[in-house]
């Protein structure tokens, strides 16, 4: 388990009293993941933001920030296909993807919700995991180009999440490519849990 993705993920949700509860764990798990010392400074400062702030304001600046406009959606998708037929082909073969990998999703959110994809990443093993996230990152770019440009505290999280792939800033390019590669299996952990339920854990499953 990457427990470094799996927090990344986690400070992407909608932030509830369980994920501020979480909070501690999470800090903790960045400290021990491979991000660089820099990357984790700004997500020190952004987790203790989100401690430091009231509920109601962290919940309406996350409203604002990815609910109201698209320009930094959660969804990958949808910044390169919108809602075009291209986009629910896209879909159809990452859950196809998830399905492969014996998983199976309780939600409602669609399959390229980005928090979801880096639960998925986080319980696999380092080569795939790796090829997928360089992969995503042209997709993952325009939200963190979207987060700068408001200069959003979430831009930490997205800016974390690129250093990790293969993409630098120089080479990101807004292509549209509808696949993500299908790589062979290998073994994967059950996911784990912060706390409570406050982590996307709940939406994912591992099939044992």
């Amino acid at each position: 388990m990457n427990f470094g993705l799996k927090a990344l993920a986690c400070l992407l949700l909608y932030p509830d009293a369980e994920l501020k509860d979480n909070l501690p764990e999470i800090k903790e798990a960045v400290a021990g993941s491979g991000l660089s010392e820099d990357q984790k400074e700004k997500l020190y400062i952004f987790i203790n933001h989100m401690a430091n702030t009231p509920l109601s304001d962290l919940q309406k600046d996350y409203v604002s920030t990815f609910d109201i406009g698209k320009k930094a959606s959660l969804n990958l998708f949808e910044h390169m296909h919108g809602d075009s037929r291209e986009r629910g082909s896209a879909m159809l073969n990452l859950k196809k993807l998830y399905e492969e990998r014996g998983l199976s999703i309780e939600s409602d959110e669609f399959p390229d919700y980005l928090p979801m994809f880096l639960e998925f990443l986080s319980g696999l093993g380092y080569s795939e995991a790796q090829a997928l996230l360089d992969s995503a990152a042209r997709h993952i770019a325009p939200i963190d180009i979207a987060l700068q440009k408001s200069e959003s505290p979430w831009r930490a999280v997205t800016g974390a999440i690129l250093s990790l792939s293969a993409m630098k800033n120089s080479e990101i390019k807004l292509e549209r490519d509808d696949l993500l590669p299908t790589t062979e299996a290998e073994s994967f952990d059950s996911p784990v849990r912060f706390g409570g339920n406050a982590d996307p854990a709940q939406t994912v499953h591992f099939k044992q």
